[in-house]
């Protein structure tokens, strides 16, 4: 291996090893609380090292953010294109409760969902993992178009977009509920799935139900 393989292996590892102290950091004492002296500390390093990798706290943060969303995104997308289920209704219920079982174990990405912490929510619509997973809805749903199981007449990136919007809001009020307050599988779930199928169902389907 070159020594410029060398030194991207490493740079990458210590990256890692920053996101991961940072999480825990930021879980702990919050954004406003937490500074980069801190980071630093527990990752044991010099700040001015921890500046080599991130320009200020913002941006670890959002990374940090955008990594502990990763595994909630990933698991969206292993549930919408597993095949599993015949309906947009059904899918769309798989994919919720699975979520929902799943954001208490990534409370950074819980804290940003509820807007607990003081940033902008554009930068957290702005996650690349998030952006990543808005586009693969938005060519799911131009494959359902084509082939007639969605409706034809509205752009397929405004379905996704709202889509996502309604799903990070229920999230939103789930993340802001204690653990066992909720009952994931229960009829406010359902209700948004039925809401989402009927908007995104052909109106000749619509007519005929």
């Amino acid at each position: 291996m070159s020594t410029v393989g060398v030194r991207s292996d490493k740079g990458a590892r210590t990256r890692a090893k920053l996101l991961k102290v940072a999480t825990v950091r930021f879980v702990a004492s919050g954004f406003q609380r937490t500074t980069m002296a801190d980071i630093a500390r527990d990752a044991g390093m010099t700040p001015s090292a921890l500046y080599r990798y991130f320009p200020d706290k913002e941006a670890i943060y959002l990374a940090a953010v955008d990594q502990d969303a990763g595994s909630l995104i990933d698991l969206v997308r292993r549930t919408l294109f597993a095949g599993q289920e015949t309906t947009v209704e059904g899918l769309l219920v798989r994919v919720l409760n699975e979520l929902s079982q799943a954001v208490e174990a990534h409370p950074l990405a819980a804290r940003s969902i509820r807007g607990v912490e003081a940033l902008n929510p554009e930068s957290i619509m702005a996650l690349p993992r998030l952006g990543q997973l808005r586009q693969e809805l938005t060519d799911l749903l131009e494959l359902g178009q084509s082939i007639g199981l969605i409706r034809p007449d509205l752009p397929a990136k405004k379905l996704a977009l709202g889509i996502e919007t309604i799903v990070l809001y229920q999230l939103a009020y789930l993340a802001s509920l204690r653990s066992g307050q909720v009952n994931v599988d229960g009829e406010r779930w359902a209700a948004l799935a039925t809401m989402i199928d009927a908007a995104l169902r052909p109106c000749h389907d619509q007519v005929g139900a």
